[in-house]
């Protein structure tokens, strides 16, 4: 959240900009660049994005089989498409807080018409998910089905809230849970800290600071409030439609 000069509230929710993409699995969620830069702005006005040209070939030519429809036959048939032009970019993001990251992308005419834009574009997309700005929407970066940037799966989180595993059982505890697994300073499980990171992604909140310092009851009460937050969030969506 960032404030105008009026001092008016500004926010930004990555889920309402999410646009649906077919992947072998079905279908993904997906935030486009646009949505990025402005997520990005609202958080760091005092924020950085260079792009340097390390690479253009106009006259590299790539050939890539792909499919086409064939009017005649009524039925889509594999063909060698051929094009010539090649671009390489890279980009660096400042936060104006101190954080950096760095993102490079290439494409091919091939592949894209407007390969150099693209290019560019992608590689400003990957430095922003490397600095926490749609990451959780493109964690791998893979370039698989020729976007900016390859988007992620995303698993339904249920209305109840997520539960956390038992402590380990032994028998020197006659089957109780060893004492220190409850502890106040016993360190939060892997479990807690996968959902706490799934609800933060549903509820458009930033990641987690130094998750590792979070301790297991810490964890479970913030697991309980941010579970309660996405139901309220969910019945008012229903209530909405």
């Amino acid at each position: 959240m960032t404030q105008t000069s009026s001092g008016e509230q500004l926010s930004f929710n990555p889920n309402d900009h999410l646009m649906q993409i077919k992947n072998r699995g079905g279908s993904a969620d997906y935030l486009p660049v646009q949505w990025r830069l402005v997520w990005f702005r609202l958080a760091c006005p005092q924020g950085t994005i260079d792009t340097e040209e390390l690479e253009y070939d106009p006259d590299r030519e790539f050939e890539v089989e792909t499919y086409q429809w064939n009017n005649d036959t009524r039925r889509s048939e594999k063909v060698v498409k051929k094009a010539k032009g090649f671009a390489r970019f890279r980009a660096v993001v400042t936060d104006g807080k101190g954080g950096r990251a760095t993102g490079h992308k290439s494409e091919r005419a091939v592949d894209f018409p407007d390969y150099y834009e693209k290019a560019e574009t992608g590689a400003i997309g990957r430095a922003l998910a490397a600095l926490g700005y749609g990451t959780q929407f493109a964690p791998e970066l893979d370039e698989q089905h020729r976007i900016v940037d390859a988007p992620v799966d995303r698993q339904p989180v249920t209305a109840e809230p997520p539960k956390v595993p038992a402590a380990p059982v032994s028998a020197a505890t006659n089957g109780r849970p060893a004492a220190n697994q409850h502890a106040e300073d016993a360190p939060a499980t892997e479990q807690q800290l996968s959902s706490l990171r799934k609800l933060c992604q549903h509820l458009g909140k930033p990641e987690l600071e130094q998750p590792e310092a979070l301790t297991y009851l810490a964890a479970k009460e913030l697991i309980t409030k941010l579970s309660h937050e996405y139901n309220e969030r969910r019945a008012q969506r229903k209530n909405v439609s």
